[in-house]
């Protein structure tokens, strides 16, 4: 064999090894990327729930408020009734 023959072998060996590895670190890559884009999804998810159940709350004690006000405004009729 010529010495030619070994760099070239050596070349085109060094050279399919780089593209291997490049392949691999875009797939690794695509893949790192899609597990977030779940992980993001989850936390919106997370988000929605949250202000959906933080919406509920705020109804209910908006509801309790206006029951507080008419009870109070009919305590402030009967005191103003006997005086």
């Amino acid at each position: 064999m010529s010495t030619e023959l070994i760099v070239v072998i050596i070349v085109a060996v060094t050279v399919i090894f780089v593209v291997i590895l490049w392949q691999g670190m875009n797939v690794a890559k695509v893949q790192i990327s899609a597990d977030q884009m779940q992980e993001y999804r989850k936390l919106a998810e997370q988000a929605t729930a949250a202000e959906q159940k933080s919406a509920e709350a705020q109804q209910k004690t908006a509801e309790a408020l206006e029951d507080m006000r008419a009870r109070l405004k009919a305590i402030e009729k009967l005191l103003s009734e006997v005086q």
